[in-house]
């Protein structure tokens, strides 16, 4: 992150940077100040991103299962999805994957 352009902040990320706007219909983005053709406007824009924004949660499991357990063993995952959502309050995306 250039400290030009971008700064971190306690909880949150400020980004500087330049939309150029041209009398044709066509817009550009620019990290620094840009140049202009003489059909072509800038303005200056900050966003101020929470650094929350780029954490994903993400939850694993391993599920053993010994020898003497039928080899037909079935996990219903829109249970355990359901299950889960009560208790933490937001979706989740389950995928069973085939051992490697």
């Amino acid at each position: 992150m250039s400290p030009r352009y971008s700064m971190s902040r306690g909880d949150h990320i400020q980004y500087s940077f330049w939309l150029v706007f041209g009398a044709d219909g066509s817009m550009r983005f620019s990290r620094g100040e840009p140049s202009l053709s003489r059909g072509e406007r800038s303005m200056s824009c900050t966003a101020n991103l929470p650094k929350s924004l780029f954490k994903t949660p993400e939850l694993k499991a391993t599920i053993g299962i010994s020898e003497a357990v039928p080899s037909e063993f079935k996990i219903d995952i829109d249970a355990a999805g359901e299950a889960l959502r009560q208790v933490i309050g937001c979706d989740i995306d389950f995928r069973v994957e085939r051992p490697a």
